[in-house]
């Protein structure tokens, strides 16, 4: 028999299971939203509804967000009201509501993918622009129809017949590709960072790049400048590529058979080069000087014809121009003689022209005005030679290293251009 106790706890039980299951159904049907909305709309305008269906599920980012509520006929296309849960309040309004299939079946649901994580966010009336729909199943299969349809049967055989024998054979070799591919997308991932790293520093390059526009700009074409004259001259370009190695052989068969000499030659060229660069602007100052002699002797000797009025024979016309400076005195009045005492001559020891040579007239070959290499270097010495002995001697005094330098000395004026080959010379 059962008690009045049990009774009581059988229907608090019934009571709890009715609730619970009431509860739980009503939250499955979705009855609760028939009392308490707790949703907001957003509208998603779509060219074609591409499948999708009220009461299809929402998702952000792969989370089930709300529903899709009714499907409003535009002329534009369909307007598909999204009805999402209040608590997800934070999608951006740059989202993309794609419209996909969640099997082979076709189960369409909604995916909002967000395009940035900033607001602003999605309220209630919300319009989505920026929507996508999946290719219907028709259109697919009547492009892939299409498609094979256009490929030519025989061609078809022939690279299925060309592939089976091009990989006939090649397992292992196709096996080692995969998995060094396989090593390769590891490596890649491994090196992430430093992949991203070089993308975004390359945006630097690039913006130097850009700054050098005009630069290449001119580099390029002045290539093609220098590739044209080429192509111009291809024909000499080809018989010297043709004859070269001929030329070659004979200067290397001279080379070997006239090493020795030739090095004498050289080094004796040194010797001369370095003789010639000391009196360098001696030599300039000749080259400079000679024509002006050439064309004086033009003048002094000449023919005149008989019927310009002429002798008919050679003539030479002579001319002496006398010009007395001043005379020097300084110098000459440190000795004297007394006409009292003395009879005979005496040495005059010391007694010379002492004058600059821009104030008087002093003569002799001392004071011919001598040009140098450099400043202070005084009277250029190359060769030494001995006159009780009568021999050369090369180990003569040169000039102080600190006169030379690397820089080109001033007496080269506009051609300090040629310390560049000179200098070596000088520092042999």
């Amino acid at each position: 028999m059962i008690t009045r106790r049990t009774k009581v706890q059988l229907v608090i039980f019934a009571i709890i299971t009715l609730l619970g299951v009431s509860f739980v159904g009503a939250r499955y049907a979705k009855l609760d939203r028939l009392v308490l909305d707790r949703t907001y709309t957003v509208t998603a305008h779509y060219p074609q509804s591409g499948g999708i269906f009220t009461g299809a599920e929402v998702t952000y980012r792969g989370v089930g967000i709300g529903t899709v509520g009714d499907l409003v006929l535009t002329e534009e296309g369909v307007d598909v009201k999204l009805d999402i849960e209040n608590q997800w309040d934070k999608i951006p309004r740059d989202t993309i509501a794609l419209v996909g299939n969640r099997s082979a079946v076709g189960e369409q649901y909604v995916e909002l993918q967000p395009q940035t994580d900033d607001g602003p966010y999605l309220v209630d009336g919300s319009e989505i622009d920026d929507v996508a729909t999946p290719i219907a199943t028709e259109e697919l299969l009547g492009n892939m129809s299409a498609t094979v349809g256009s490929v030519d049967r025989d061609a078809l055989r022939t690279t299925v017949t060309e592939l089976g024998l091009a990989f006939a054979g090649t397992g292992e070799d196709l096996q080692k590709i995969i998995d060094t591919g396989n090593s390769f997308i590891k490596t890649a991932e491994d090196n992430f960072d430093v992949t991203t790293a070089l993308i975004r520093d390359s945006n630097t390059v690039l913006e130097g790049q850009l700054a050098s526009e005009s630069s290449l700009r001119t580099f390029a074409d002045q290539m093609s400048l220098f590739t044209s004259a080429m192509a111009g001259a291809d024909a000499d370009l080809r018989k010297l590529i043709d004859t070269g190695s001929f030329a070659a052989t004979q200067l290397r068969t001279f080379l070997e058979q006239n090493g020795v000499e030739l090095s004498e030659l050289f080094a004796n060229m040194v010797t001369t080069g370095e003789i010639t660069v000391r009196h360098l602007p001696a030599i300039e100052q000749v080259l400079v000087v000679y024509p002006y002699a050439v064309l004086g002797a033009f003048v002094t000797v000449g023919k005149k014809n008989k019927e310009d009025g002429g002798s008919g024979f050679w003539d030479a016309h002579f001319g002496m121009i006398m010009h007395e400076g001043p005379l020097c005195h300084a110098g000459y009045s440190t000795t004297r003689r007394n006409p009292q005492t003395d009879r005979e001559d005496l040495p005059l020891p010391n007694v010379g022209c002492k004058e600059r040579i821009d104030q008087s007239n002093p003569r002799g070959s001392q004071n011919l005005r001598r040009v140098s290499p450099f400043p202070g270097a005084g009277e250029p010495v190359i060769v030494g030679y001995d006159i009780e002995t009568g021999e050369i001697g090369w180990d003569v005094a040169q000039a102080p290293e600190s006169a030379r330098g690397n820089v080109a000395p001033p007496s080269l004026g506009a051609d300090s251009w040629k310390w560049l080959y000179l200098q070596p010379m000088l520092d042999h």
